[in-house]
This record gives structure tokens, C-alpha cells and sequence, in this order.
């Protein structure tokens, strides 16, 4: 089969299911692990094989426009400028042509079909204009590690992450897009690293952290790490807030655990995502503070998200006392708290402002990151009384609504393990009555 179009694979994407069980283990709060970006329900279904074949067939067979912008132009302009060096334009030409053409000779299946939605994910980037000198070396990274792995690999299960020779990252296969670096799962693994006292685990959060800074590209007036795909109607490269920060807590714990003052330094220039607009940084003004967007390429929030972003955050500002952060910070949980009692449905939470109930996986991860909030400020509440620095410099917030909300979801949970919507179904299904509509919760996870 070949590789489908750009708007099809962002919708195949999309609809990738994966249980947040297999992805997220670790508890709420300042020391917490990031978790797996929620999943966004905004694609619709993929039309079938043989709806587009008849679509196709239909068509007035017209000459293939050549794009504009491509990338062996987009490199010998940044050789021109002196961005790159000779060495950097004749090796990323290389690799991208070897990749093509060993894309062009697979046999059709899904290999052909992976490569070639890397290779188009390459000509997306350089055809928009975003093929930086700063972006260049995860995009042909990515590049590499694909042809390497079509040309003599067997294809992992949907959402899988397996281990790619030579790289300490975490790598995710979303079908129809190929191997991808997964960031947040590799910030959430250099978190736990941080935790540990094992020289051989050190190592390994020393290599991680290096490729991330290696690795980091410029968006928003700062170092961002982007992410390379189509998924959920968005083109790459965009970026995550909620990712962006755990990128900064795992710096921020790596700094202190290895003693090296390069990888906070890094954190705290990162910051400047948070603090620009979306679409190019990921903050949405609100009433009374700024949201930080789950992603940078739509204005949909989404609590868990915005809840992870938040503790991250506190955790990097009292940490380092840097004032961007923790102004950036201060906005952040102002909005956060007027925003938390417009996700509550009485009985259950929503995913989104305005959108579905949660799956029971995410509300019980909304419960942790809410006690974890409740007793993160609790503490502040203690320092303050004692005259002790906090994070933001201000009075801390009042850790009331998390706490009762915590709580409320808690008993959520107790009440109705599976859902409100399993319940309902149970219901319908013990005493006939005529069928209604239910809400689904989000099936969705995210890179």
C-alpha cells in the first residue's frame, strides 16, 4: 500500500488508540514523571481504501506541480547564509536522497509506507520553511533512524516503542508516520533517572540530557523540542507545554544530580515557549493568567495537561528562583484555579473546557495531579508561615480547591470505577428503556 497523503496520515495518526496504562505509572505532583500527552478527539474517521480508490479513479489526471520550497533548496540556502557547514549540507543530502530512493525500491507494504511518510514529513517541513539550521539535526536524525529501520527491521506493534540502536531517546512508531522521537517519554524517563544513585543510570540521564541539548531547536526565542509529525490536524514541526516543561524539570533535577550548571541553564531559556503566544509558543490569554497550551497548534485545553505543565513548573521555580519561570508560573496556577471548576461535571471531570468526560485512566490521573497540587501547596502554605521562600515570591496559593477537588475525584472513582458512561450503559442495559446517546470519553493518547 502506499503511503497516504499528508491530511490522511494526520488523521490515522490521530485515531492511534494507546491505554494510558502502558505508558504512565508514576505518581502526581512536583516529583512526578511527566505523563503521556492526553489525547485530543479532534479527527475524524479515515476514509476507506476503497472510497479513496473510487475517488481517485474520478479524478482528472493532472501534472504533479513541483513544490516551491524543498529541502535540498532549503539546505544549500542555509549553507549560503553560513548556518550549516559543507559538511553538514553534503551529509544531510546524502541521507535524504539514499532514503528516497531506498523508499522508491521497497517492495509496497508497510515499510515502503513508513519510509515514505518520514520522507514526506521532511518535504512538509522544508516545504513550509521551517528546515532551520537549529531543527536540521532532529529532522535527519529522524530521517536516519527510519531508513535504517524500514530497510532491515520488522515493524513494531501500533504505539510501540522499541529500543533504536545508538540513540538513549525514547523512540514511538505512529503508523503512517514512522519512528518518532517520543519526547515526552524521554524527559519522563530522565526524571526517574534523577531519582536514582546508580552510577550506570547517571550515565544514562547524562546521555539523554546531552542529545536533548544537541537535540534542541529553536521556536518562540528559545530551545523548544519539537515534534517532527502530522497528528491531530497539526503539521509539523509544533511543540507541547506540557512536554516543554518536563523537558525543564528533568534539566533542572539532571543539573543538580550531575552538577553541571549547562543543563539548567538550557531549562531556563526554555521557558520562553510558555511565555509566547500560541501558535508559535504555547501560552492562551485568559481571564485572570495564561493557560499553557497541550499543544501548540490548537487553543483546546485540556486539564491534565495544563495540571502537569503547572507542577512542572513550580517544581523548576522553586528550585532554580529564576523570575521568568516563576512569574510564568504564578500566571499559570492564577489560570489553572479559575479554570478547574469549569471541567467538573458534579459526577465525573471533563478532558477538555467544553468537551467529553474523561476515561476513567484520566480521571484518576487528574486526581494525583490535583493531591499532588493539594500537597504542594500545603508545603508552600508551611514555608511561608515560617518565612521561608516560595515559588513565585508571592504568598502562595490557597491549596483549597485542589484539595476538594482531589478529593471529589476520588470519590468519582469509588463510585463509578468505570465511568459515568459505563454506568450509564449498565443502567440501560438492567432496566429497558429507549436507547440514548451517550458521551464517549477520549480513546485518543498523544505524542
Amino acid at each position: 500500500m502506499s503511503s497516504p497523503a499528508p491530511a490522511a496520515r494526520r488523521r490515522a495518526a490521530a485515531l492511534l488508540p494507546l491505554t494510558l496504562a502502558a505508558t504512565f505509572a508514576v505518581a502526581a505532583g512536583p516529583g512526578a514523571a511527566g505523563p503521556p500527552h492526553a489525547g485530543g478527539p479532534f479527527a475524524p474517521g479515515v476514509a476507506s481504501a476503497a472510497t479513496t480508490a473510487t475517488k481517485t479513479s474520478t479524478k482528472k489526471k493532472t501534472k504533479k506541480k513541483a513544490p516551491k520550497y524543498t529541502v535540498e533548496g532549503e539546505l544549500r540556502k542555509l549553507r549560503s547564509a553560513r548556518d550549516i557547514s559543507a559538511a553538514d549540507l553534503r551529509t544531510w543530502r546524502a541521507l535524504y536522497r539514499d532514503a528516497k530512493a531506498k523508499a522508491a525500491r521497497l517492495p509496497k507494504g508497510t515499510a515502503r509506507t513508513e519510509l515514505q511518510g518520514v520522507v514526506r514529513n521532511t518535504d512538509e517541513i522544508a516545504g513550509r520553511r521551517k528546515l532551520s539550521a537549529s531543527l536540521a539535526p532532529s529532522v535527519f536524525l529522524t530521517l536516519q533512524v527510519n531508513r535504517d529501520w524500514w530497510t532491515a527491521r520488522a515493524a513494531p506493534a501500533a504505539g510501540a516503542r522499541p529500543a533504536v540502536p545508538g540513540s538513549p531517546l525514547t523512540w514511538q512508531y505512529y503508523p503512517g508516520e514512522g519512528l518518532q522521537i517520543q519526547w515526552l517519554a524521554t524527559f519522563g524517563t530522565a526524571n526517574a533517572l534523577a531519582t536514582t544513585q546508580t552510577p550506570a543510570k547517571l550515565e544514562q540521564l547524562r546521555a539523554i540530557e546531552d542529545e536533548a541539548l544537541r537535540l534542541a531547536s529553536t521556536r518562540a526565542g528559545g530551545p523548544a523540542w519539537q515534534y517532527l509529525f502530522d497528528f491531530g490536524g497539526g503539521a509539523p514541526p509544533w511543540g507541547s507545554g506540557m512536554a516543554q516543561v518536563t523537558g525543564m524539570q528533568s534539566l533542572v533535577r539532571a543539573s543538580t544530580r550531575l552538577g553541571d550548571t549547562k543543563y539548567a541553564q538550557t531549562a531556563l531559556k526554555a521557558v520562553e515557549l510558555l511565555r509566547h503566544k500560541q501558535p508559535n509558543g504555547a501560552l492562551l490569554k485568559g481571564d485572570v493568567g495564561d493557560h499553557l497550551l497541550l499543544y501548540t497548534f490548537t487553543t483546546m485545553r485540556v486539564m491534565n495537561a495544563f495540571t502537569q505543565a503547572v507542577s512542572g513548573l513550580h517544581e523548576v521555580a522553586a528550585t532554580t528562583g529564576d523570575p521568568k519561570v516563576a512569574s510564568t508560573y504564578v500566571r499559570a496556577e492564577r489560570q489553572l484555579r479559575a479554570e478547574l471548576p469549569q471541567y467538573d461535571l458534579g459526577t465525573w471531570a471533563r478532558y477538555s473546557l467544553g468537551g467529553k468526560p474523561e476515561t476513567p485512566s484520566y480521571h484518576t490521573l487528574s486526581r494525583d495531579l490535583l493531591r499532588g497540587m493539594c500537597r504542594t501547596l500545603q508545603a508552600d502554605a508551611a514555608l511561608f508561615a515560617a518565612g521561608q521562600p516560595v515559588a513565585g515570591g508571592l504568598p502562595p496559593a490557597p491549596p483549597d480547591l485542589y484539595c476538594a477537588l482531589g478529593e471529589r475525584f476520588a470519590q468519582d472513582l469509588r463510585a463509578t470505577p468505570s465511568g459515568p458512561a459505563a454506568s450509564r450503559a449498565r443502567s440501560r442495559a438492567a432496566v429497558p428503556a429507549p436507547a440514548a446517546v451517550g458521551l464517549d470519553a477520549p480513546a485518543v493518547s498523544q505524542p
